[in-house]
């Protein structure tokens, strides 16, 4: 049997989301930014983020929709290329409305490719290579994550405006990798004339289909429970004498661990089935949170978060290959935007309900909460598994 070898558009799709995602230095800096440069307070900074967050929930369907009735190619590059404009704009804004204005309209144009790019490496995998071909970009993403902090950080001190620049700049070099290296990947007007594919309610189908909401749905509470490391982690770690630098340390454990073992791990589960496979991830995810309900040193949070990492690694890939199998192949690009929609909604969640939680029922408490939840997403993948399975029998 020949080798499946990844095509070069897919290739320079990878390389182009490691540029944009190493040349993020904004968004880490961005609270930091307008309270020490605007002059803002730290709850009119955070409300401005938490307005941001609309913006990227704006963009799912949006994005999905465009990428669809538009096309892959033309969807991201307009994200890309409009983007880059927005981030020179709020490098030099100065009007509080305006930034706030700049800020949302920057997410919200930002995001729009996400759910492009899913659909196009969709188009050029076979259906027993998808969750190695998403494993790779996020494997990128990740990398690229790890470095761009870093350059953010030397750059800042000489200038924030470089921030702003150097932003839009490697965006704009992952436009011109779109533009030279990937064609487009959407079933053209004749194709669907032939398989005699008529022009769908893209929200409608997509919207009523159980299998896509089942999938959402567990992904939505498994993010609820994953981006407690953003929230509730660093709290609990103050509570116990542990600050900020100890925090950090943990969590670069966290991305060295994603970028040396994400993809042998998503290689080795690939020859398993996929549900069984997203079981197990949120097994993992519950199991590393819990540690923190009795192991409350330093060792105990590292080890907590090894092991919910490998939770993390497998459910990101793995799901969003099994939304590309479930989905028409003229309805990628929608399903994968609502489906990053549901999800995204833990951001507005996850803080406040985990927040309330360890306040007033106690972090122990919480902490096991957190298995408990893993432990009914795992079943949940479980029974969606054997459903399917049934279903493809019959």
């Amino acid at each position: 049997m020949k080798r499946f070898q990844f095509s070069r558009p897919f290739w320079f799709l990878v390389t182009g989301s490691f540029i944009n995602r190493a040349g993020n230095f904004v968004l880490p800096f961005f609270a930091l930014y307008l309270t020490s440069r605007r002059y803002l307070s730290m709850s009119e900074a955070t409300l401005i983020i938490s307005l941001m967050g609309l913006g990227s929930l704006a963009a799912g369907v949006g994005g999905g929709m465009l990428a669809d009735v538009l096309g892959r190619r033309v969807t991201i590059l307009v994200s890309l290329l409009t983007s880059a404009v927005l981030m020179l704009a709020l490098g030099f804004a100065q009007n509080i409305s305006l930034i706030v204005v700049l800020a949302i309209l920057y997410k919200q144009l930002s995001d729009l490719a996400g759910p492009a790019i899913s659909a196009a490496i969709a188009d050029m995998t076979p259906r027993d290579k998808l969750a190695q071909a998403y494993s790779l970009p996020y494997w990128a993403n990740n990398l690229g994550s790890a470095i761009g902090p870093i350059l953010a950080g030397v750059l800042a001190p000489v200038s924030y405006l470089l921030l702003f620049v150097g932003d839009a700049l490697t965006t704009c070099c992952f436009g011109v990798l779109i533009w030279f290296g990937v064609p487009e990947t959407r079933l053209s007007r004749k194709v669907k004339r032939e398989q005699s594919i008529e022009r769908p309610e893209y929200l409608r189908i997509t919207l009523t289909d159980p299998w896509l909401w089942s999938y959402a749905l567990l992904g939505l509470i498994f993010d609820m429970v994953y981006f407690q490391h953003w929230t509730a982690m660093p709290l609990d770690m103050q509570a116990h004498g542990l600050g900020p630098l100890v925090y950090g340390s943990v969590m670069a454990i966290n991305a060295v661990q994603v970028v040396i073992i994400s993809l042998p791990l998503t290689a080795f589960f690939n020859r398993h089935s996929p549900n069984t496979s997203l079981a197990i991830s949120a097994l993992f995810l519950g199991m590393g949170m819990s540690v923190f309900s009795w192991w409350h040193s330093y060792p105990g949070y590292l080890v907590g978060v090894v092991i919910w990492t490998v939770g993390e690694i497998l459910n990101y890939p793995i799901s969003s290959a099994i939304i590309a199998s479930i989905s028409p192949k003229h309805l990628r690009g929608t399903y994968q935007g609502v489906f990053q929609t549901i999800r995204a909604l833990s951001t507005v969640i996850a803080p406040a309900l985990g927040g309330f939680v360890l306040q007033y029922l106690g972090a122990p408490f919480f902490w096991q909460c957190c298995l408990a939840a893993g432990l009914l997403i795992a079943l949940g993948y479980v029974v969606l598994g054997n459903a399917r399975r049934r279903r493809a029998a019959r």
